[in-house]
C-alpha cells in the first residue's frame, strides 16, 4: 500500500520534470509527448494482458505483480500529473 502511494506521487513529480523540461525545448515538445503517449499506451497493453492472461492462476500475489501494480501507479500518477499541468497552464 505504502509502496503504491510512493510510485504514485514519484509519477506526479517525474510528470513535473518532463513537462517543466520539455516547456524549455520548444520544438521537442510534440516529440517528447509523444514519445510519453507510447510509452503509457505500451505500457498499457504489456500490463493488461499479462493481468488478464493470469488472472485466476495465481492463489497469492507473486512480487512481479507488485512491482508491475507499482509501475502501474506510477504511471497513473505521470499521468495525472500532466493533467494537473494542463488545467494549470489553461487557468
Amino acid at each position: 500500500m505504502i509502496l503504491n502511494l510512493i510510485s504514485l506521487f514519484s509519477g506526479f513529480l517525474f510528470s513535473s520534470i518532463i513537462d517543466t523540461s520539455l516547456g524549455e525545448f520548444n520544438e521537442w515538445a510534440i516529440v517528447g509527448a509523444s514519445l510519453i503517449v507510447a510509452t503509457t499506451e505500451s505500457f498499457n497493453k504489456f500490463y493488461f494482458f499479462i493481468t488478464k492472461k493470469t488472472r485466476g492462476q495465481y492463489p497469492k500475489k507473486v512480487a512481479t505483480f507488485d512491482l508491475f501494480d507499482s509501475l502501474n501507479n506510477f504511471k497513473v500518477g505521470i499521468l495525472y500529473g500532466l493533467i494537473v499541468d494542463g488545467f494549470k497552464l489553461g487557468s
